[in-house]
């Protein structure tokens, strides 16, 4: 069994350390200079605003998109109801009167998951810009000016904005506000690439004539339908690109219990969504995408599953060993105490191992510093304990939600989102 563990833990090092220094080498290499244009006329820019059950936040995201710099008459509002059960109609209502000269629309449905509502919303649009928005986020009000001018390329279908963890108030809040910043930075070398794979739901702006071209987004409840009409948009080649400088802010969990739902909702779409794409496996025609990103999907999953095993075969060896010896002694433990030895020698170390360890560390710390260099944040902004948590057991927690998808398709749970 230790002949085994070990050879998984070194291949799953291995490949670990391949990704690692493979953006590392990205970081190093010069960024692309996408064209702007100089916006002498303005769009009509259409946000679509899906909402279930949001009562408590539709309000501030609706004012949030209302406050945009950006001419009234070149901006639509769609806020579509997916068959809340709460008092969101009524929320969402009273942003609508208080704001009699915007052009605002409300569409009201049932039930049938996040990615009907959106396509609903795309077929009222008239901008022709289309931004989408998640109801539990907001935009800083320069957005639209700082995206909309990279369309100039017209290769680009797509511009994401940078989305960070708002207002982080429990101890997971500001956890995940690290792993915010670092995903922004590694979004950002995707771009390099052109191999973003997810367009988040909080305010990406897309060219209408897109959808016409692709088609919508997933229904059928699909988990994650933005990473689902990500990988199509991929698969069509279309280019799409990541900004650090407009921002978005959304809701994180702020607790274990919703932290666990949402990444096993995440994670198991994610997976599900990139086998329905694996035509695009190793394909040279898809570029990076195909020979890089695409792979680390399905492999995270498999990596995360080897990082928690690991764990707890060596956690529960030295219990089982000690219990195991018990039963040995006939539970005398004054016996197994003593004919325990301690003999340490420098020999018996694994050298490569820890040759491996260090750098590993060193390329994440390297990418981490990055990061908040990039965005311009303090790496301590939310204290050392939170940074810690982060860099040393964050990512277990995250293998902890990909056991349960393991577990959910074992079992063939059905999830609807």
């Amino acid at each position: 069994m230790n002949v085994i563990m070990t050879v998984l833990l070194w291949l799953a090092a291995i490949i670990s350390l391949y990704f690692a220094v493979f953006w590392f080498l990205v970081l190093l290499d010069a960024p692309p200079q996408h064209r702007k244009r100089s916006m002498t006329s303005l769009p009509k820019v259409s946000v679509i605003i899906p909402a279930y059950n949001e009562e408590d936040c539709i309000r501030d995201t609706m004012e949030s998109v209302l406050a945009l710099e950006y001419p009234a008459d070149k901006l639509q509002v769609i806020v579509v109801n997916d068959g809340s059960k709460d008092r969101t109609e009524e929320e969402a209502k009273k942003v609508i009167a208080a704001h009699p000269a915007s052009d605002i629309l409300y569409i009201a449905k049932q039930n049938g998951g996040k990615g009907t509502a959106l396509n609903m919303g795309i077929a009222q649009a008239s901008g022709e810009f289309i931004a989408t928005m998640d109801s539990d986020s907001g935009v800083e009000p320069a957005a639209l000016r700082k995206m909309l001018p990279y369309f100039a390329d017209d290769t680009i279908v797509a511009v994401v904005p940078s989305m960070k963890v708002r207002e982080p108030k429990t101890w997971l809040q500001r956890v995940q506000w690290y792993e915010y910043v670092v995903n922004i930075f590694y979004k950002e070398l995707m771009g390099r690439l052109d191999c973003l794979h997810v367009i988040p739901g909080p305010f990406p702006i897309y060219r209408a004539d897109v959808f016409g071209k692709v088609g919508g987004f997933a229904e059928n409840h699909n988990l994650t339908e933005d990473l689902e009409f990500t990988l199509r948009l991929q698969s069509h080649h279309h280019k799409i690109i990541q900004l650090t400088e407009a921002e978005v802010t959304t809701i994180a969990p702020d607790n274990l219990r919703a932290f666990y739902a949402q990444r096993n909702r995440w994670f198991k779409g994610a997976l599900l969504n990139a086998f329905n794409y694996r035509r695009m496996l190793f394909r040279k025609e898809f570029g990076d995408f195909g020979m890089i990103q695409l792979p680390t999907i399905l492999i995270s999953g498999v990596l995360s599953l080897l990082l928690v095993g690991s764990f707890l075969y060596y956690a529960a060896k030295p219990y089982v060993s000690f219990i195991y010896n018990l039963f040995y002694v006939d539970f005398d433990i004054m016996t197994l105490i003593k004919a325990l030895q301690w003999n340490f020698s420098f020999y018996d170390v694994d050298y490569m191992g820890v040759v491996l360890m260090v750098l590993m560390t060193t390329i994440s710390l390297t990418m981490i510093i990055m990061a908040h260099r990039t965005l311009k944040e303090r790496m301590m902004k939310h204290g050392l304990s939170a940074f810690f948590v982060f860099l040393i057991v964050y990512y277990l927690m995250l293998g902890w939600a990909w056991v349960g998808v393991a577990r959910d398709l074992v079992i063939r749970r059905v999830q609807k989102w």
